[in-house]
């Protein structure tokens, strides 16, 4: 693909201010454009740029949401009856170059603007609306931007569409439908948005040959329209400097070496309740650390948290920045994973990108991203899980075995080798 042709992005998770898996992706995407040297935009929603004042578009486009107020004419039967007008209009696009305001530290596109991105193209609440349309209609939202693109990407299935523009779109899962017990998700919506998803690309990329079997089970899709790119860590990772370590790990009462991590959100897929129970078994003096907010079901995952383990056995440290993750990877004994189910499984490789050991779950996609660099449990049994912890306490020739092969995993899913990867899959699509 000409490296001249401008690929337009959708920003709906990297506009979110705390971390997602899709969130993730989407840096790691964008990290991947600007090695290849593509020209790309990043379409975002914002209610507040107006296309009227070139200063307020960006200021509206990087404020805080907590001190602006919102339109009146904001009620949900409004929004309603917007997102039923685009049956008759394409939503037109604001264009926003990212030049007057300082980079937010906090605010991925604002930090990166100019860097991994030339401009936004806004179209204020297109994403909900676009999903409220498709909710009545069965169909998809057209939109105009206001430059053209050569490529649409949208890194989850949204119901959005730009007439003679080729569309990409990355299906990182089908978790509702796989495992429909641990999502909230309305089964039936999802189930034809993701059908229409399929159908409508010119191109699918899927982040595993399991996701893939997958699209291609439930949605008949032919296996030459999917391509496996897989997905990467973060290019900037931090190197993390020593006395932080301890400063850092001493503020949540961790010892190096000392506390099994968890990493993901409180939610039934994750599967943290059996790793919990584990841990009651576990030898004296291992904490412990979970990473991840309280999602969705979380109440079924930590009930009981109080009878297997005490007050002093373990932490909860909810959504951290990617500094310090790195510190409780690095200093961690091992990273355990006990999902369900995974698309991809990310934390393994961010685990192993800290020669920090993995144990995880012998389902879905896992092994085919740890390969034989992790020890795999049945994930429904928590004496597996507990011998697994044990076994690796006790064997320090292990540990070192399963980080050297950890080290080769991470080269294998390097920013250079997914580029590359990125770069194939788009080959001969414009």
């Amino acid at each position: 693909m000409d490296k001249k042709t401008n690929i337009l992005v959708d920003g709906f998770n990297l506009s979110l201010k705390k971390g997602s898996g899709i969130k993730t992706y989407g840096m790691t995407l964008l990290d991947a454009y600007q090695q290849l040297g593509y020209e790309v935009s990043v379409l975002t929603d914002n209610q507040f740029v107006t296309g009227e004042n070139a200063l307020l578009d960006e200021v509206n486009l990087f404020d805080q949401d907590e001190v602006r107020t919102h339109p009146f004419l904001n009620h949900k039967w409004l929004r309603n009856l917007r997102a039923g007008s685009y049956l008759l209009r394409s939503r037109t696009a604001h264009r926003v170059v990212p030049q007057f305001v300082e980079p937010d530290p906090d605010n991925y596109l604002s930090k990166v603007g100019g860097d991994k991105y030339a401009f936004i193209e806004n179209i204020p609440d297109v994403f909900q609306l676009a999903n409220r349309m498709f909710a009545l209609t069965k169909r998809l939202t057209k939109i105009n931007p206001a430059q053209r693109p050569g490529v649409f990407h949208l890194t989850t299935p949204w119901p959005v569409k730009i007439p003679g523009v080729k569309t990409v779109i990355t299906i990182h899962d089908l978790i509702p439908l796989k495992i429909p017990f641990t999502t909230l998700d309305y089964k039936k919506y999802f189930y034809y948005l993701f059908k229409q998803a399929a159908e409508s690309a010119d191109l699918i990329l899927a982040v595993s040959e399991h996701t893939k079997k997958d699209i291609i089970d439930i949605y008949g899709v032919p296996e030459d329209k999917i391509k496996v790119t897989y997905q990467s860590y973060r290019q900037s990772a931090p190197d993390i400097q020593q006395q932080d370590e301890a400063v850092y790990l001493q503020s949540h009462k961790l010892e190096p070496q000392k506390y099994i991590l968890f990493v993901g959100n409180i939610e039934p897929k994750k599967n943290l309740k059996k790793l919990i129970q584990a841990m009651a078994y576990v030898k004296k003096g291992y904490k412990l650390a979970v990473v991840g907010r309280k999602a969705w079901m979380h109440e079924g995952q930590l009930k009981g948290l109080k009878n297997y383990l005490k007050k002093d056995e373990y932490v909860f440290l909810d959504y951290v920045a990617e500094y310090e993750l790195g510190m409780l990877y690095k200093n961690a004994t091992c990273l355990v994973m006990p999902s369900l189910y995974e698309g991809f499984g990310l934390p393994v490789l961010e685990a192993m990108q800290y020669d920090c050991p993995v144990i995880c779950s012998d389902r879905s996609s896992l092994p085919e991203v740890a390969g034989d660099a992790a020890v795999y449990i049945n994930p429904y049994q928590f004496s597996e899980i507990r011998d697994a912890i044990n076994a690796l306490i006790d064997d320090s020739e292990k540990r070192q075995e399963m980080i050297e092969k950890g080290r080769e995993r991470v080269a294998f899913f390097s920013p250079e080798n997914y580029a590359q990867r990125i770069a194939q899959a788009y080959e001969g699509l414009v």
